[in-house]
């Protein structure tokens, strides 16, 4: 059952993970004609005369290197997700001792996310946003990306310290 749990928590936090890399979100602008910032793409919403609403989604020529350090990391973190359910789902089936690896690739995922989620501020001082590291200027507020990314972070710090024990000496578990 508990194994059952996990695979289910690492599941939930790779598709957080997958839908908040995926969309633009992380960083939106307040004011009219909204930008939106994702780690690597950037969109502007305009407006026309008739109240249509458009927008248009580019790559930067300028991208902060520490969000694609992060952007990295997260895709990283991803296949190690994934390599994770996959490793806890053949232990289930098979002698072998795969429980082992399948919690040591969920643990260097879980390492992977945390230093995205810290990461990923110390960009705000970029020249679109105006902010400095770790502090967004009063124009901008963080996204649902961003807080689905932190989401899958904190469900997969659960799942390592659900699956536990492989931090402790062997002694003891």
């Amino acid at each position: 059952m508990e194994n059952k749990q996990q695979n289910a928590n690492i599941l939930i936090a790779g598709l957080l993970v997958l839908i908040s890399i995926s969309r633009p979100r992380w960083i939106l602008s307040v004011n009219p004609g909204e930008t939106s910032l994702g780690l690597i793409e950037m969109c502007i919403t305009s407006s026309s005369s008739s109240n249509i609403y458009e927008q248009k989604c580019f790559i930067p020529h300028h991208v902060r290197s520490v969000w694609i350090i992060s952007f990295g990391l997260a895709i990283g973190a991803l296949g190690l997700l994934t390599l994770t359910i996959l490793l806890l789902l053949a232990s289930q089936h098979t002698e072998a001792a795969t429980v082992e690896y399948g919690r040591l690739t969920g643990f260097v995922a879980m390492i992977f996310l945390c230093l995205s989620t810290v990461l990923f501020p110390m960009g705000f001082d970029s020249e679109i946003i105006g902010g400095s590291p770790f502090q967004l200027p009063a124009d901008f507020r963080i996204g649902s990306s961003y807080v689905a990314f932190v989401g899958g972070t904190w469900l997969s710090v659960l799942s390592a310290l659900v699956a536990g024990k492989m931090c402790l000496p062997r002694f003891v578990t």
